[in-house]
Parts: structure tokens; C-alpha cells; sequence
């Protein structure tokens, strides 16, 4: 403006204006940054042409006074230090005037990295390892926790980067991470971290971006916060959890859970109790409705009253109703927890039907106990009086004889040689009862050792054997052709012989003796049959029959010493079959066992 206003009236751009103009405009270039110098340059050039293009036109504007002439020199100097001083004035104001938004700002906002120092006494309290870290990653700050971390003193972590002072995985792991960070993101994730005294720690790393307002360089505030307690408890808790759920699965027990009156929960164990294929059958039902009708109402009761009031109860035996109609014995317990919120009942169910089936076994035996204990007594009382006759009367025989015998030696010419032949005849018998009580002593003792052998081969031998001590006896046998039995040939082998000596025996006084053997086969067992056509027997009396020494004939008869029949009973009854007789006085008797086809368990 100045200038126009000189133009004007000096009629037109007379060195003693322009040259103050050009000091002007050397002093806002050396002044003024780039950008405003070279808007002053321009604004000098449109100027100057504006004048020349004035006085091309229109001619030279007219002179109002004159200009006096002025040394160059002083006046370019004076004009060059005024300019220079007018350049800095307005430099100072545009410049104040610019920063009093920013100082508006700054008091509203606290600066970050200029306030470092500040934080530091506050970082330094916190228990978490804090640190801050140049645009370079090289830490400018590392407060007492995170320098403990790491085993190093501030004067060797300072100015170092993590790479240097973290394990090589740790590093690796949060180099991506510093990244983001560097790049004004803020970040958090997890980090395992092994110190260096090889401890390996979990921390929760939080990254937040950090600029120094007074240096104008980014830097990254980092926080670890240690979370190994917390992750161990958490991986803890889901292994119990996972035992736990293990446990219930797997309980021989019936576990069930009930909230709200109806069922939510119930492991294998108790859906193979309720007979239940698939869960949905017994979920959403109350517990009560697998309860016998008359103690349903109870148990409905008693489980209300736990969710009402915490605890645990017991309950009595209680009969469940399966879903297939299969009643069980089971005993109850339950236990009332609160869990989310919820009150449940946890109820266990024990099945007891076995037990209680075994129990009411052992009842039944210890009722009929004193029954068996008189039916043992009275056989062996039985057997008691049986040896006692048999054996008293060969004695009395023996001492009668030896009474006779001493008397008679006193005779002269006496002969006692038929008295001691009758004194051997009684001993011999005497001697035949003894072996036949340690012969069924013996059998009670003896093991069953069943193979699969010919029936048929064995009653030939015994008939041979037989056939050659009948004298000049008529004997006739009839023998058809016997299975394979699966039995213990030793012990039937005394059954048989026992049963065709038998038979010969009675049919001592027959004239045309017959002896038939033969056998009949069924579903589950063989029958083997031996018959005579002797004495027979009177079938009032079978009873005595298989009884210990019982005779049903006189021994003047038939000798014996009563135990064969005994002995075949107990043989045959210990592989699982059963022996009867039929006869008739005079038309002889018919003997019939059974084996069964498997070996019978002892």
C-alpha cells in the first residue's frame, strides 16, 4: 500500500521508492520461511508489472512532488534495517497468535511424552511390570517390577530392545504385536514368558501407542500383567471339572440331578436302572414318578423339602419302577446345592436287588436251618445205631466163640477147629463193614474227573468178572448196546459193579436167572437200567433201600454189610443224576440211574 501510495505521487517507480522496496524483499526472504517468502516474491513481481503495464498505457502517472536525491547507500541500509525490523515484528505476532489455540489445547489436553517424567514415580508404585519404548524399540523407561522380570538392572535394560532382553520365543511372539502398536493401534493379547531362572509365567501384555509432544518421536507404553495363578486355577478347575464329569459318567451308581421338580440330568448307571435307552425318556420327569404308588407322595415331599432347605438327607430302601414295569430295591440319598443361581437336588440311587435276593436267600436257609439240622442228626443217629448194631454183633459172635472155645480147651479130646472157622467167617465180615465205612469216608473226599468213554465195554469186563464166580449157577444176560457216557469211569465203574453183584446176589435161588442191562437216552440225560428176576423187594420199604447199612433181606440169605446202595446213591447224586429201585417180592427188581449229558458243576 505503502508503495502504491508512492507511485502515485512521484509519477512513477523512482529508484529512491523502488530500491527501500527491494531492501524489503531481500530481508522477507532471508527472514520468513519458504512458504511466505516466495508469496512476497510473488506479490513483488505482479506489483512491478502492474506498474510497467500502467506506464506502457497510460503513460508516466503524474509527479504531485518531487523526489529529492538521497545517497544510495544510506538510504539502502536504513530502508534494509527497517524492513528487516517490520518483517520480525509481524513474524512475532502471526506467531503468538498461532500459538495461543495450541496452549488452549495443551492445558485441556495433557502432553504424553513431556509428562514421562511425571508418570514415572506413579509407574514405579504399580505392581504390574511397566516400560516404555522408543519409535526403535529400545526401552527409555522400565519401572521396578518389569526390570525383576528380567533379571537386569536399569543402567543394562536401558536403551536396549526386547529382542536383547526377552527369551528368543517371547520376543518372537511380541514382535508383530510392537508393530501394530507402532503403528497407533492399541493391543493386548497373551504372552508365555519363561524368566530367567526358567520359571514359565503367562502375562496379559497391553501395548498402548505414546508420543513425547516436546521431542515429536512415537514411543509404545507396555503393561504386563501376570495371569499364570489365574490360567493354572482355570485349567485346574476344567481338570476337576473334567474328573468330575469322568467320575459321574462312569459311577457303578445311579446319579440324577432334579431342579424344579423335574429331572435335568442322569448318568448310565441310572438310565440302565430306570431301563431307559436314550436320556429323553427320564429328562423332564420328576423323580417321584419311578417310585412305587405308596411311597411316591413321601418321596415327592422329601425332595421338595431339600430344595426348600439345603442339606443332605438319607432316605430308606424304597422299590423303583423301571420304565419296562421291572421293579428294583435301590437305596436313596440326596444332597441339596445351589449352583448358578439354582437350587438342585442331587440324588444317588443304590441298586440293592441282588443283595436283597441274596438277603432273603439267607433267610430262607437259616429258617429251614433247624430243620436240616434234625434231618443230619437223625441220619447220623441213624448211621450211629446202624454201625453200632453191625459192628456189636460180629463182636458178640467173637466173643461168644472165644468163651466157648476157652472152655472147651479145658476138655479133653475137644475140637474147636469149626469154632475157629466160624471166629475167622465173623472177623472177615466184621473186616468188610470197616472198609466199606473208610470206602465211603473216601468218597466224600474224592474228586469227580469226568472224560467221555464207552458204557458198553466196561459192563462186558464186569460180566466176565462176574461170570466166573456164579459156579455152576444158570445165569442168563441180556445186555443191549450201551451209549457213551460222559462221567468219572472210576466211580461208576463201583456203581455197576455194585448193581450186577446185586443182581446175581438175588438171584441166587432162581432157577433161570436173567440179568438185562440197558439204557434209554433223552433231551437232557441217559437212564441205565439193570434188572433181575430174583428176590426182589417189597416197595414199602424202599425207603431203607439207599440207606446207610440199611438190609432189607437176612443176612442168613444174602450177606453184605448194607453200604453198596449207599455208596451208588452218592456217586450218581454227585454227577448231578438220581438213582431209584422198583421191585417186587419174588419177581425180582429193576435199578435205574441217571447221568446227564454235560459234566454236572460240583
Amino acid at each position: 500500500m505503502l508503495g502504491l501510495l508512492a507511485c502515485a505521487v512521484t509519477g512513477g517507480l523512482q529508484w529512491p521508492i523502488a530500491l527501500p522496496l527491494i531492501s524489503a524483499l531481500v530481508a522477507g526472504v532471508i527472514v520468513l520461511p519458504l512458504r511466505e517468502s516466495t508469496l512476497l516474491s510473488m506479490v513483488s513481481v505482479v506489483f512491478t508489472s502492474l506498474l510497467d503495464f500502467w506506464t506502457w498505457v497510460i503513460g508516466p502517472l503524474p509527479l504531485i512532488w518531487r523526489v529529492p536525491d538521497v545517497p544510495v547507500a544510506p538510504l539502502f541500509a536504513v530502508t534494509t534495517l527497517l524492513s528487516v525490523a517490520v518483517v520480525h515484528l509481524c513474524l512475532s505476532a502471526s506467531q503468538a497468535a498461532a500459538r495461543r489455540p495450541a496452549a488452549r489445547d495443551t492445558l485441556d489436553r495433557p502432553a504424553a511424552g513431556s509428562t514421562a517424567a511425571r508418570m514415572e514415580p506413579l509407574l514405579d508404585l504399580l505392581p504390574h511390570a511397566m516400560a516404555i519404548a522408543g519409535a526403535d524399540g529400545a526401552l527409555t523407561y522400565a519401572n521396578a517390577p518389569y526390570l525383576a522380570l528380567i533379571d537386569k538392572s536399569a543402567a543394562i535394560a536401558l536403551g536396549r530392545t526386547t529382542q536383547e532382553l526377552w527369551p528368543r520365543r517371547a520376543a518372537s511372539l511380541y514382535a508383530p504385536h510392537l508393530e501394530q502398536a507402532a503403528q497407533g493401534k492399541a493391543v493386548s493379547f497373551r504372552l508365555p514368558f519363561t524368566t530367567p531362572d526358567n520359571v514359565k509365567r503367562e502375562f496379559d501384555v497391553f501395548l498402548s501407542p505414546h508420543a513425547d509432544t516436546a521431542a515429536g518421536a512415537p514411543a509404545t507404553l507396555m503393561m504386563l500383567v501376570d495371569v499364570t495363578d489365574a490360567v493354572r486355577a482355570k485349567h485346574g478347575l476344567i481338570e476337576r471339572e473334567s474328573m468330575y464329569k469322568a467320575v459321574i459318567e462312569h459311577a457303578p451308581i445311579g446319579i440324577l440331578s432334579q431342579v424344579d421338580g423335574l429331572l435335568i440330568y442322569a448318568n448310565p448307571a441310572a438310565l440302565l436302572m430306570l431301563s431307559a435307552d436314550w436320556p429323553g425318556r427320564a429328562i423332564g420327569r420328576p423323580f417321584s414318578d419311578f417310585i412305587v404308588d405308596k411311597d411316591r407322595e413321601k418321596v415327592r415331599r422329601r425332595i421338595e423339602e431339600l430344595a426348600q432347605a439345603p442339606g443332605f438327607a438319607e432316605f430308606r430302601p424304597y422299590r423303583l419302577v423301571a420304565l419296562d414295569g421291572q421293579k428294583r430295591d435301590v437305596e436313596l440319598a440326596a444332597i441339596s446345592v445351589t449352583r448358578d443361581g439354582r437350587q438342585r437336588v442331587e440324588l444317588f440311587c443304590v441298586d440293592v436287588t441282588e443283595h436283597r435276593l441274596a438277603e432273603d436267600k439267607i433267610r430262607q436257609l437259616n429258617e429251614t436251618l433247624e430243620l436240616r439240622v434234625a434231618e443230619r442228626t437223625a441220619e447220623l443217629e441213624a448211621f450211629t445205631s446202624s454201625v453200632s448194631h453191625d459192628l456189636r454183633a460180629p463182636a458178640r459172635q467173637i466173643m461168644s466163640a472165644a468163651d466157648i472155645m476157652l472152655r472147651k480147651s479145658e476138655q479133653p479130646g475137644s475140637d474147636i477147629k469149626p469154632m475157629l472157622s466160624a471166629l475167622l467167617t465173623t472177623a472177615e465180615r466184621m473186616n468188610r463193614t470197616i472198609d466199606a465205612l473208610l470206602e465211603l469216608s473216601r468218597l466224600g473226599r474224592a474228586g469227580i474227573v469226568p472224560s467221555l468213554w464207552p458204557l458198553g465195554t466196561m459192563v462186558q469186563e464186569i460180566q466176565s468178572e462176574l461170570a466166573a464166580n456164579v459156579g455152576d449157577r444158570s445165569v442168563s444176560w441180556r445186555i443191549d448196546k450201551l451209549p457213551r457216557v460222559f462221567a468219572d469211569p472210576h466211580l461208576i465203574r463201583l456203581v455197576m459193579v455194585n448193581l450186577l453183584d446185586n443182581a446175581v446176589k438175588f438171584t441166587r435161588y432162581t432157577p433161570n436167572a436173567l440179568i438185562e442191562i440197558w439204557a434209554d437216552e433223552y433231551e437232557q440225560t441217559i437212564a441205565i437200567n439193570v434188572r433181575d428176576n430174583g428176590a426182589g423187594f417189597d416197595m414199602r420199604q424202599s425207603a431203607k433201600l439207599f440207606g446207610m447199612f440199611s438190609r432189607l433181606h437176612s443176612n442168613r440169605d444174602f450177606d453184605g454189610t448194607g453200604v453198596g446202595l449207599a455208596h451208588c446213591r452218592r456217586i450218581i447224586e454227585r454227577h448231578g443224576g438220581r438213582i431209584v429201585a422198583h421191585g417186587e417180592p419174588g419177581k425180582g427188581a429193576t435199578l435205574r440211574f441217571t447221568l446227564p449229558h454235560e459234566p454236572h458243576p460240583r
